[in-house]
């Protein structure tokens, strides 16, 4: 989505304009809908997500550290699959370079 053109402009902003001029919304801009029983740990991964550093390269991964600082300060215990999920969420996220990218 973030792939820019020749012009400079983005894919999603390609869909983003098709959509405002024809009313309909692109199939590839409607969201997937979340998983039964994964909406608690993508909440955790989209307020953890919110709050990651930058190394002055780019955003950092989400550290061991500020899932264990989430939990004491949420007063949460997250089981191991919640905190590898939550892993391999980032993993996937670092790895798309427009997963961040608000354009």
């Amino acid at each position: 989505m973030g792939r820019r053109d020749k012009d400079g402009t983005t894919f999603r902003q390609h869909l983003e304009a098709v959509a405002q001029a024809t009313g309909e919304m692109p199939p590839e801009l409607i969201p997937l809908p979340i998983p039964t029983g994964c909406g608690a740990v993508w909440s955790v991964f989209l307020q953890l997500n919110a709050r990651r550093g930058n190394n002055g390269m780019g955003v950092s991964p989400i550290a061991l550290a500020d899932v264990v600082a989430w939990q004491q300060l949420m007063g949460v215990e997250l089981t191991p699959w919640e905190v590898e999920t939550l892993l391999q969420l980032d993993c996937v996220a670092l790895a798309a370079p427009t997963s961040m990218d608000k354009t």
